[in-house]
């Protein structure tokens, strides 16, 4: 016998569900058409880095405060749209949209990112690794970026890439990208091949130049993980002025990922500190 109150909370659901999605629409058409008081008058920016740098703790941050939206990875993917916010992961994934942001992603940013909101937000901003957007012709976002010279740049940086390595195996072999409930990762010992860490120190200290020298003359900040972490209060401080809002203490949305000293997460630690002695990056491997 079919249970007619089973039948009733799916119809409730897809009801809702259906109004959430026309609430969604209509809202974001109100603005486009005045109906609302919106505006674009606000600041644009990007999270300029590359992944294990805390862009996600960064964000998090950002998201708590009432005058800031900060999307996720746009161009993370060529198959679908990595807005990591409410509602726009849910409502705004359709072909005809991906189309856009595949083959038109200046238009794509212009109609759909910065586009009209509540006259409250005054901030608008979306993160970008070095390494989105370069195969395709969703490469043009670059240049684009470059010349909107009121973009402010916020350009994130990690002082240790030994420990972004170390954060990118963990993640791999864990599928763990985030810790949003502050729970303490099992501990992991894994080993790091030499040449790999020699060919990532070097790649990182030439990309974070290139980038820096490809948007000289915007008005850019560099962000360290470390300090970040550290200091969050004053920098958000900083962070906050920069992008022209009113201070708002704010809270993080994600936790560390791991408090493991180095020299339990390396296996092969002691002989990797060995061959770094005496070379510029003989400072990652201090605990």
């Amino acid at each position: 016998m079919s249970n007619p109150y089973g039948k009733k909370t799916i119809i409730n659901r897809k009801h809702k569900n259906l109004g959430s999605l026309c609430y969604f629409h209509l809202k974001n058409l109100a603005l486009d058409l005045c109906i609302l008081d919106g505006h674009s008058d606000y600041c644009r920016f990007i999270i300029l880095g590359r992944a294990r740098s805390g862009s996600n703790y960064l964000r998090g941050l950002l998201n708590t405060h009432s005058q800031i939206i900060t999307f996720g990875e746009l161009f993370r993917s060529y198959d679908s749209i990595g807005w990591e916010f409410p509602g726009y992961d849910q409502y705004l994934q359709s072909q005809r949209l991906k189309s856009l942001m595949q083959i038109d992603p200046c238009r794509f940013l212009e109609e759909k990112v910065f586009r009209k909101f509540p006259k409250r937000i005054l901030a608008v901003g979306f993160k970008i690794f070095y390494y989105h957007a370069q195969d395709d012709f969703r490469k043009a976002v670059w240049p684009f970026l470059k010349d909107q010279k009121n973009l402010k740049i916020i350009h994130l940086k990690r002082n240790n890439t030994l420990r972004i390595i170390l954060s990118l195996k963990k993640a791999f072999l864990t599928n763990r990208w985030t810790n949003i409930t502050g729970d303490e990762e099992k501990k992991l010992a894994i080993a790091l091949d030499y040449e790999e860490c020699l060919k990532e120190f070097t790649w990182s200290q030439e990309i974070k130049k290139q980038y820096d020298d490809y948007f000289e003359g915007h008005h850019k900040i560099d962000v360290f993980y470390e300090n970040l972490s550290n200091h969050c209060e004053s920098e958000m401080k900083r962070i906050q002025e920069f992008l022209g809002v009113q201070y708002e203490g704010v809270k993080p949305s994600t936790f560390k990922q791991s408090n493991q000293p180095l020299s339990e997460s390396i296996s092969n630690y002691l002989e990797l500190k060995e061959k770094f002695k005496g070379t510029p990056w003989e400072e990652f491997f201090e605990d």
